[in-house]
């Protein structure tokens, strides 16, 4: 019986430390300005549209960052006169 009450207690722990959890991460995500906010609910439109797993659409997300990032490099250096296209 005290075995069965020592696992009573641990799951009780184990749920305590899930809402504690929980709480704040609520509390962050109320703490998100308006620009991060609007962000996540562009990924979210974005992940119910294409059938891709939130990994999946996070790595193309990035990978058409640094491409954008390599045409404005490109961009400022052919109008530096540094590179010509």
């Amino acid at each position: 019986m005290s075995g069965l009450s020592e696992k009573e207690k641990e799951l009780k722990a184990r749920e305590e430390a899930l809402d504690a959890r929980e709480k704040e991460i609520e509390k962050k995500e109320k703490a998100l300005d308006p620009l991060s906010m609007a962000v996540k609910a562009r990924k979210e439109q974005w992940y119910d549209k294409v059938k891709l797993t939130v990994r999946q659409m996070d790595v193309i997300i990035r990978i058409i960052y640094v491409l954008l990032g390599i045409v404005v490099l490109l961009i400022i250096l052919e109008a530096a006169g540094i590179f010509k296209l």
